[in-house]
């Protein structure tokens, strides 16, 4: 639990360092929930090369027949992408109240395919609030458990979620 509030200690750094315009720094929880979850997305996502094609910005995939160019985007046009994105994954799962910016975080990473079936939503249209384990089962790349993953997810619903 402690490398927990470590991690949440690194990202209110990093807000105030992004937001430092001669005003006292931002703490992570002061900010909009939908701010912060752009702030942990940008900090987990990198800012994807040319070389990343079909993935740009910070995570996009380029579906067929959006107007996206193969380059570099600046930080300031990934991040645009990036709230486009979580606007519409959040509208996405709007029907899941309070959960739909935990979902739409997550549908960020895995892809709302991955979440369709699961038993995590399984349970949330049950009633079931107990998603811990099924949550944090999104931790998995190329088959194999990742660390940096798990934190992830941990560090989702430490943020997002109102159990």
């Amino acid at each position: 639990m402690r490398w927990l509030l470590s991690l949440v200690a690194l990202l209110t750094v990093l807000v105030g360092n992004a937001s430092n315009t001669g005003r006292h720094r931002s703490s992570l929880m002061a900010l909009d929930p939908f701010e912060r979850a752009c702030v942990l997305i940008r900090h987990y996502e990198t800012l994807h090369t040319p070389a990343h094609w079909p993935t740009i910005a910070y995570g996009h995939v380029v579906k067929k027949g959006e107007k996206y160019q193969k380059r570099q985007y600046s930080h300031a046009e990934a991040d645009r992408i990036l709230r486009k994105d979580l606007s519409t994954l959040c509208a996405y799962y709007r029907s899941y109240g309070r959960d739909s910016l935990l979902l739409a975080c997550l549908a960020y990473n895995v892809g709302s395919g991955r979440i369709r079936n699961s038993a995590l939503l399984k349970k949330l249209r049950s009633g079931n609030r107990d998603i811990q384990k099924e949550y944090v089962s999104f931790c998995r790349y190329k088959g194999k458990t990742r660390k940096q993953l798990y934190r992830r997810r941990l560090m989702e619903l430490a943020l997002f979620f109102d159990g």
